[in-house]
């Protein structure tokens, strides 16, 4: 059962929010456009393994992109998977080209680049989630994990003593197989299935999204982003207020709800707040009247008061 299903972090939607906002040919264009595609890639990898999980047996209960606070610092698992008799960390790698684990200097290289050891990392997880399953719920369980590498373009290699990476680090289509290996080897029952649901809740309900902050990333500020509202038809910024509805210049495509697109990439790349002058200037509008209509009808709830007021995205 999947009590926490994947779905597309929001990073890549604030990151793809950047890069349609941001006015033509800026110079920070082609970084942005970088940091998208491996956040893209390495979503493709994780979503991928869905596949393989879906061939697992009953029962186990699954939460994907856990992020959880350990009371000084947040710690993140791709995949987490809770059997009655122990429970799994995945951690996704999606990484082409030739690609070498030496466990002895605790790092990964692919060509020239360096990287943490990813048997490393998924042990630091390992402990990180044993802390917190003690200090939060009580509980202390047996935790294992294993590195999953999901582009059918990498070749691995291993410099390594340790006869057991093998059994940490595997491919995709490798999963299920791991997977029973590792149950065979976890004999004691230490959760019932009400259990389960019960832990799996818990890390649920502790999950805390991470906010992304492109524009302080790349030191972007408001003037560096297109004002307008875009055309879901032909992609411009050229869509025009007309009787209760948008209609774009260039392509005549007429739409009700355009501006609603507009004001979240708003709340995503300026703020989550907004004012009736800022949403005339952001979305083209000369009248307050009409605005104050949009907003007041869009907006979550109002803060302030009189000309002060301003509303939550």
């Amino acid at each position: 059962m999947i009590i926490k299903p994947r779905v597309i972090p929001p990073d890549i939607d604030h990151l793809e929010m950047l890069l349609q906002r941001l006015k033509s040919n800026h110079p920070v264009t082609p970084q942005v456009e970088g940091l998208l595609s491996t956040k893209r890639a390495g979503w493709t990898g994780e979503h991928s393994l869905d596949f393989h999980l879906d061939y697992l047996l009953e029962p186990h209960v699954i939460l994907h992109n856990l992020r959880l606070y350990d009371g000084r610092h947040f710690f993140q698992v791709d995949t987490l998977i809770l059997f009655p008799t122990f429970i799994l960390i995945i951690e996704a790698k999606n990484m082409k080209g030739q690609i070498s684990i030496h466990r002895e200097k605790k790092e990964m290289r692919r060509d020239l680049e360096g990287f943490q050891g990813p048997v490393e990392q998924a042990e630091r997880q390992k402990e990180l989630l044993q802390e917190w399953l003690l200090h939060q719920l009580g509980l202390s369980l047996p935790v294992d994990f294993l590195v999953v590498f999901t582009n059918r373009r990498c070749v691995l290699e291993f410099d390594s003593s340790d006869s057991r990476i093998h059994e940490k680090v595997i491919r995709a289509t490798s999963l299920v197989g791991a997977i029973e290996r590792k149950k065979e080897f976890y004999q004691e029952k230490v959760l019932t299935r009400v259990e389960m649901m019960r832990v799996g809740r818990a890390l649920a309900d502790a999950h805390q999204e991470l906010v992304p902050n492109y524009m302080k990333r790349f030191n972007l500020g408001y003037s560096d982003l297109q004002e307008g509202v875009m055309c879901p038809e032909c992609g411009k910024y050229f869509m025009k207020r007309a009787k209760k509805k948008w209609v774009c210049v260039l392509c005549s495509y007429s739409s009700y709800s355009a501006h609603e697109q507009a004001l979240r990439e708003y709340a995503a790349l300026v703020s989550k707040v907004i004012s009736n002058k800022e949403a005339q200037e952001f979305l083209k509008i000369s009248s307050r009247h009409v605005v104050y209509r949009i907003l007041s009808a869009y907006a979550r709830s109002t803060v302030g008061g009189g000309k002060y007021i301003k509303y939550l995205l």
